[in-house]
């Protein structure tokens, strides 16, 4: 499970996105609030942010994803447990924080916004190394719950994908060979290269899991710059794209030798 947090100045425009239609959104959960709108629930934080006139950024945004796999899974009373031990984990203790499932998305995930100043006017939340901190408490709900880590997840998927690239190069003698054994294993490989000088040369390549993958022009700019999938150097800092080039011309080689041989 993946969650991430950081410390804002807050806004309604903020809070309304949260609730767009288009999330096909879901509250899940208010805690010491009664708003029924987006408008309402940020006008309550508000006025108890008001209290403290000293601090810059008073709310918590947070996100919080679980594995593609078992958020499908969750029911509404799951959700709403993993936000009350997620805002538990977090000191948000009798503040005022709400979480809005959003299911828009290939992966089903929360977004829990809390106010950092309590009834009295009091900053009870410390932002310092919060980021950090929201990574450790979602390892911890993951391992409680019997979930992968993030790095679980993404070690296992990075050993699955090694082994189908270098089954796919071994029996392959062209990069356009590679691509089709690639996608009927389920994954999609994109070439790179770099012009130089008028000469174009391969330089690299990313993999992504088909069910992750979606063409550009299908991509919102958030999803552009996320970058699913991963690169040779983030699946073996080992793996090189000349070796795996050179071990396709080495194929072709041999393929033609064996034809002149007949």
């Amino acid at each position: 499970m993946i969650a991430k947090a950081k410390s804002v100045k807050g806004s309604l425009a903020g809070a309304l996105y949260k609730e767009r239609p288009d999330k096909d959104h879901e509250i899940i959960y208010q805690n010491n609030m009664f708003g029924e709108t987006a408008h309402e629930r940020w006008e309550e934080l508000r006025d108890i942010a008001n209290l403290n006139t000293r601090l810059e950024n008073k709310y918590i945004e947070n996100v919080v994803s679980p594995p593609k796999e078992i958020g499908d899974q969750l029911s509404r009373e799951d959700w709403e447990k993993l936000a009350k031990d997620y805002a538990l984990k977090s000191g948000y203790g009798e503040n005022q924080w709400y979480a809005v499932l959003h299911q828009n998305t290939d992966e089903r995930h929360l977004h829990i916004y809390a106010n950092r100043i309590n009834f009295e006017g009091k900053n009870t939340i410390d932002s310092e190394k919060i980021g950090e901190r929201s990574g450790k408490i979602a390892e911890e709900l993951s391992q409680e719950r019997g979930w992968k880590t993030a790095k679980e997840i993404s070690s296992d998927k990075k050993a699955d994908i090694r082994q189908c690239l270098e089954n796919s190069v071994s029996s392959s003698r062209s990069w356009d060979q590679v691509e089709s054994k690639m996608e009927e294993q389920g994954y999609v490989l994109e070439l790179s290269y770099q012009d130089k000088n008028g000469v174009r040369t391969l330089n690299g390549a990313r993999i992504t899991p088909t069910e992750e993958y979606k063409g550009k022009e299908e991509m919102s700019r958030r999803e552009q710059l996320s970058k699913k999938g991963y690169k040779l150097s983030e699946i073996d800092r080992n793996m090189k794209i000349k070796e795996l080039d050179n071990k396709l011309k080495k194929n072709l080689e041999k393929s033609q030798n064996y034809g002149r041989s007949l």
